[in-house]
């Protein structure tokens, strides 16, 4: 075979896959660091170093980006608050000029005045302000609708004073048993505030207590019941919503896999998405789990394009397209299992283990 292909064996088969460059979206953790810590957070059970992305590191990264001509969006996002690295405007101003689509999510506390007016100048596409709803005062944070309504006018005021489009809000939502009735106090402190969609998740809980707050998974009436009221009361104030499912479906999709995306870290490792890019505890449907970090290469040792072509990572992708993997979900041994302890393998014999992934459920999003 040629270095243009990929060769896996499955079962009696032998598949040959193109190599591609296809790659159309880059989550980027330009910091891994925040200025929060809020106790429903991945980054409550972590035990690594956190950081800024060296600088030097990232200039290689965007040069790198020139190799992939599909490339669509920059995101920076991750467990970390990208405001947190102070040369995020000047790192989008980078991305910007290789005519790359540039998206943030940040928690909204530090996107004042001058934060505002130096994204719409730098040209971001996209902003999402993530808001918790639970109206607890963590820390840095006095009331989290205030905050969130006061960055969404910020970002307004800076679109009118430049008279640009940059910069188009959005809002990232997770909903929960408790939060669920203050969504129409959300709309309420929205509307009006130039605020154009809204990505809505479930929760992923990181312990036993978070657990017990969790909406889903609901029966297909009780789906279709909340759904219908979410999306009313956001579109009646002017704005998208984007919602998840609530109900457990056996159909599998990795978005992901599915948008050619990769996620970058800080420090450079190049994991398949965002759940694999840390060390954490999470709770699939009450059942305590280990995520096993995993990566398909590391930037300060190799190119991007490199790491994309790996063999593994060429592999992983085309298996997670078509959902052939196991499926811990739908399994009647899931409670005595071994492998559903971790992430780190499966009963197929595949590594990483995706087998009980609530994000290719749709249950859990990323904007």
């Amino acid at each position: 075979m040629t270095t243009d292909s990929v060769v896996l064996d499955l079962d009696e088969s032998r598949i040959v896959i193109p190599r591609d460059r296809r790659l159309r979206k880059v989550y980027l953790e330009f910091s891994s660091r925040c200025n929060l810590n809020c106790p429903m957070c991945f980054r409550e059970s972590w035990t690594e170093p956190q950081g800024d992305m060296d600088w030097d590191l990232f200039l290689r990264l965007a040069s790198d980006l020139e190799q992939f001509p599909r490339l669509e969006t920059v995101h920076f996002l991750g467990i970390g608050e990208p405001f947190c690295n102070p040369r995020l405007v000047e790192a989008v101003g980078i991305i910007k000029s290789g005519n790359r689509r540039v998206r943030i999510t940040t928690n909204a506390t530090l996107l004042d005045r001058s934060a505002a007016r130096a994204l719409v100048a730098a040209g971001a596409d996209i902003v999402d302000l993530s808001v918790e709803a639970e109206n607890v005062p963590w820390p840095g944070r006095v009331n989290s609708l205030e905050t969130l309504s006061k960055a969404a006018e910020e970002l307004l005021e800076a679109r009118r004073h430049a008279g640009s489009n940059a910069c188009e809000t959005r809002i990232a939502l997770v909903v929960t048993r408790s939060n669920l009735p203050l969504v129409p106090d959300i709309v309420r402190s929205l509307k009006g505030r130039g605020v154009s969609a809204v990505s809505v998740s479930n929760l992923l809980p990181t312990d036993m207590e978070a657990d017990a707050n969790r909406l889903y998974p609901l029966s297909l009436e009780e789906e279709v019941a909340v759904r219908s009221k979410l999306y009313t009361q956001f579109q009646h104030a002017g704005i998208k919503p984007e919602l998840p499912r609530f109900a457990l479906s056996t159909e599998r999709h990795c978005n992901f896999v599915r948008s050619e995306s990769c996620f970058i870290r800080w420090d450079g490792l190049v994991a398949p998405c965002l759940r694999l890019c840390h060390g954490y505890s999470e709770i699939v449907l009450g059942r305590e789990k280990e995520v096993v970090p995993w990566f398909f290469g590391d930037l300060k040792r190799q190119g991007l394009a490199e790491i994309w072509d790996d063999p593994g990572y060429v592999s992983f992708r085309w298996r997670l397209r078509r959902a052939l993997y196991a499926s811990c979900l739908d399994c009647n041994l899931l409670r005595s299992c071994e492998y559903a302890k971790t992430t780190e393998s499966d009963c197929w014999g595949d590594s990483p283990a995706c087998s009980d992934c609530l994000w290719d459920r749709n249950l859990i999003r990323c904007p």
